[in-house]
């Protein structure tokens, strides 16, 4: 984002725009906020949201909005009910410093928030594949390389930062639509062209909770709910690996916690990373709602195994007052309006 757009932004929050927007577009819908990594103290991602911008967004949620828990707002959808300014809480993954750095501060403001826990990263079997992606183009040298992968020849520029970023980003989103085979043989491929070794266990900053931090958390009233146990994209997971994904994960967190899993968070969670066969296979496998990451408020007519969640920005509060109220999906509606005629006219 522009430093204009960004100044602009955090005008419209001094001078009150987004409580206004709130009023607008969020009386008569329940939102449910998505969030995945944390820094502070040395501890979690660089790239996470800075705790002390996370405590403030917590502060400013329960100033300015009925939170509740997931399962009380979905057991409201399914009464048909949406009481005015409801948000829920949602962590995806099951990293580490949601136990150091984010609960705490949930619990200083009695936000009572679900954890969406991948179940062989929290085991010790595996550390996801889109952070074993993040390793290597983290760790990548500053370089231009040529690699092999299925029989085609691929050039990788890495010579400035820029192009670092914009490489992992562009091929991150080309894996996703891979085939789990075909996506870890590529980023085999690229790890070997650049000489990097991904270690079997997850550094530091890519550590999962335990399943004694999550009993602990369970205990506080926090509930979890499953993610997987691979997080793979399941639309393109095989028909088979299915319920071994989705049934796996709700059993291996029952046999840990004692606890009946209830909901479910679908990986990526856009449109095209899950299918109506999956869909079908999280209702067989007896979840009683669903959580994607197509951006939106909920109502009583959303199918309650797909519903909408906003992912909320880490930048400073301002982004995250906006992505709440509604604004940053008003502003995406009329781009794409915008744009329409031009769409049309090409």
């Amino acid at each position: 984002m522009s430093a204009f757009k960004l100044a602009a932004l955090r005008l419209g929050f001094r001078v009150g725009l987004f409580r206004l927007l709130q009023h607008a577009v969020r009386r008569r819908q329940a939102v449910i906020l998505a969030f995945h990594r944390f820094s502070g103290s040395g501890e979690g991602h660089p790239q996470g949201m800075p705790i002390q911008t996370f405590a403030e967004a917590m502060e400013y949620l329960t100033r300015h909005y009925r939170v509740v828990s997931l399962r009380t707002m979905t057991d409201e959808l399914g009464r048909g009910v949406v009481r005015p300014y409801t948000v829920a809480v949602t962590v995806d993954d099951g990293y580490r410093e949601v136990f150091t750095l984010a609960a705490p501060v949930l619990q200083r403001y009695g936000v009572p928030a679900s954890f969406f826990v991948i179940g062989d990263f929290v085991e010790g079997r595996l550390w996801p594949w889109t952070d074993r992606w993040a390793f290597v183009f983290e760790h990548a040298p500053r370089a231009r390389v040529a690699f092999r992968h299925r029989g085609a020849i691929h050039v990788l520029e890495m010579r400035e930062e820029k192009n670092r970023c914009h490489a992992g980003e562009q091929w991150l989103d080309a894996a996703k639509r891979l085939a789990v085979a075909e996506r870890d043989e590529l980023l085999a491929a690229i790890a070997e062209a650049f000489g990097v070794d991904i270690p079997v266990i997850p550094p530091g900053a890519y550590r999962p909770m335990t399943w004694a931090q999550l009993r602990a958390l369970a205990a506080e009233g926090f509930d979890v709910g499953a993610h997987t146990r691979t997080h793979p994209i399941l639309s393109r997971v095989a028909p088979e690996r299915l319920r071994v994904e989705i049934n796996g994960c709700r059993e291996q967190i029952e046999r840990e916690l004692g606890l009946p899993v209830r909901h479910f968070a679908y990986p990526n969670g856009r449109r095209e990373d899950y299918t109506a066969e999956t869909v079908a296979a999280v209702a067989r496998a007896g979840y009683v709602a669903a959580v994607t990451t197509v951006a939106g408020g909920n109502m009583p007519s959303t199918p309650s195994l797909e519903l909408r969640r906003v992912v909320a920005r880490p930048e400073d509060l301002a982004r995250f007052a906006g992505s709440v109220s509604g604004f940053d999906e008003i502003r995406a509606r009329v781009k794409r309006r915008a744009l329409a005629p031009a769409v049309r006219g090409g």
